[in-house]
């Protein structure tokens, strides 16, 4: 493979391009790194690809930009560029499956194309992503592919501190409890409102804390998981600072009662090693802040990870200690670090540094989706 790599987005939205509620995009990220031609951007929508592209040759590497091409149709890309990679940003309705149209990641799998892909690894219930991963594990180890997931947390200085703390514990992890309660006000997109096409906030946005439960404790015994939900139709449900739509109506409003988001979530569960778990998550704050917490209990330590999106401190207590001490990891890039990991991968051919995955990060899909099925069925009965 020539020292330039040739990388394609899909998807001119923002996951691989910016904004929305935070700068996480990869098209930033690949910029700081040498070697790269961006070859082509599909999307639906060309317009907002040529303004993406626009706005990125009147940016900070134009030169990235020099070849790239705008393509409505993902498999034309593939086959007039020929990536090298592929960066998969889209909508978790429009993947993750093996029947088409949403067979995207088998098609560019069958290209040979290496692929990062943004989380959750769809919204289709996890029987039939199943079949994508027992195939896209067959075509990996043939056309050695290298595929990783976007769950940036496992990059995370922060996150290989309290593992390497952890480690350092006898026993290990005893109590994971996790928190997660998104500001709403100013999330106006519909889609995200809708459970059919995102599969709901803890499969789509609740997941990160998923997976870093997984990560940082081991696997989770699906059999013992206890959920519930406040749903939107009841009184704990309602909300008054709903964002509007583009016609000023309340942005789900047109969305059937049984078909909004549940507006908080809460969950327990015991690992395979016998560690406990917890998660709860809310709809539930206004403007912009969100909170975002993760906590580790295990003999004589308690770790707290204090705003990893933002701020990203750590508390933490030692054995045999009452005090408490703080260590800052403002300054860290998990994002960055991810993009780095991947590229160098391909380049080497040495996917042992990729932290997550397409069979890993199905083990976090299945929990979530575990918890969804929990609550629904918590709140069915009772």
């Amino acid at each position: 493979m020539a020292d330039e790599l040739k990388i394609a987005f899909l998807g001119a939205g923002n996951a691989n391009f910016g904004g929305g509620e935070g700068p996480w995009d990869h098209a930033s990220r690949l910029e700081k790194i040498e070697g790269i031609s961006i070859v082509g951007i599909a999307d639906l929508n060309t317009g907002l690809a040529e303004r993406r592209l626009a706005a990125r040759r009147n940016g900070k590497k134009p030169q990235m930009y020099a070849n790239t091409r705008i393509f409505a149709d993902y498999r034309e890309m593939l086959d007039k560029t020929h990536p090298d990679a592929i960066f998969i940003g889209l909508p978790p309705e429009a993947h993750g499956t093996i029947d088409y149209p949403k067979d995207i990641e088998l098609t560019c799998a069958k290209a040979g194309v290496h692929m990062f892909i943004e989380k959750p690894l769809s919204c289709a219930p996890p029987e039939e992503v199943a079949k994508l991963a027992d195939a896209l594990r067959e075509l990996a180890d043939q056309k050695n592919l290298i595929i990783s997931i976007g769950y940036m947390f496992r990059y995370s200085q922060a996150v290989s501190k309290m593992k390497e703390i952890i480690a350092e514990t006898p026993s290990g992890v005893r109590v994971v409890i996790a928190r997660y309660n998104c500001a709403y006000s100013e999330i106006a997109s519909k889609v995200w409102w809708d459970i059919r096409r995102t599969a709901g906030p803890i499969v789509e946005q609740a997941t990160h804390f998923c997976d870093l439960t997984r990560y940082l404790a081991g696997e989770p015994d699906l059999s013992t998981i206890f959920a519930t939900e406040i749903k939107a139709d009841e009184p704990a449900g309602q909300l008054c600072d709903l964002p509007a739509d583009e016609e000023g109506k309340i942005i789900d409003a047109d969305i059937p009662i049984e078909f909004r988001i549940p507006r908080a979530t809460a969950a327990i569960w015991r690992f395979t090693n016998g560690a406990i778990g917890s998660l709860n998550h809310g709809v539930l704050l206004h403007r912009k802040k969100y909170l975002a917490e993760l906590e580790i209990w295990c003999d004589g330590v308690r770790i707290l990870l204090d705003d990893p999106y933002d701020k990203c401190l750590l508390h933490v207590r030692r054995s045999h200690s009452d005090e408490t001490e703080t260590l800052d990891f403002s300054d860290d890039d998990p994002y960055l670090t991810e993009d780095k990991v991947f590229i160098d991968a391909i380049r080497t051919g040495d996917s042992s540094n990729i932290r997550c995955n397409y069979d890993d990060a199905f083990g976090t899909y299945q929990l979530t989706w575990a918890i969804r099925r929990a609550a629904e069925k918590h709140s069915k009965t009772s």
